[in-house]
């Protein structure tokens, strides 16, 4: 018998498998769509976010839904994310009520003037140092975040950095 807390941990496992051998024909941003969407249908989020920290600043590869416009998002290390970045999380930095965080260095737009309430960080490292991050956004507060699929959803933010890394 599965109970509620491994059935949710190994239908994302599987989605995870089917999307890495889908992958193999697809192209980069396609897998890092359908990854992306793979986050939000299971954290039952309204918008999730890949960045890439291998090169100086922090850089959006993709976001779902899809934005409006097609521009390179960059920001600096020392402002990300959500200018929180002395806490420097290892693991994950969940936010319940984060409407007041600034959504952009320059303070003009917060989260809550995005429709943001909720939200979560997730460092993804190689070798203890920041690769990348998946943040994943929910239009109403939530109070709690169990890191159990945050283990799995870091491997998923590593392999869709990789499938970034092969669109360059």
């Amino acid at each position: 018998m599965t109970n509620n807390v491994t059935a949710p941990m190994t239908a994302l496992s599987s989605a995870i498998d089917r999307l890495s051998e889908q992958s193999i024909t697809w192209s980069s941003q396609r897998t890092i769509d359908e990854g992306l969407d793979i986050v939000r249908d299971y954290c039952w989020a309204g918008s999730c976010a890949l960045y890439d920290s291998r090169s100086g600043g922090i850089r959006l590869v993709g976001h779902r839904p899809a934005l409006d416009s097609d521009r390179t998002v960059t920001v600096l290390k020392n402002w990300f994310p959500w200018g929180l970045a002395p806490m420097n999380p290892k693991r994950f930095m969940f936010i319940e009520d984060a409407g007041l965080l600034t959504a952009t260095p320059d303070g003009a737009v917060t989260l809550a003037d995005l429709g943001i309430e909720s939200c979560l960080h997730l460092p993804l490292l190689e070798r203890d140092s920041p690769i990348g991050y998946l943040q994943v956004y929910w239009p109403e507060t939530r109070l709690v975040w169990d890191d159990n699929m945050g283990r799995i959803l870091r491997t998923l933010g590593r392999f869709l950095l990789e499938s970034a890394s092969r669109r360059a």
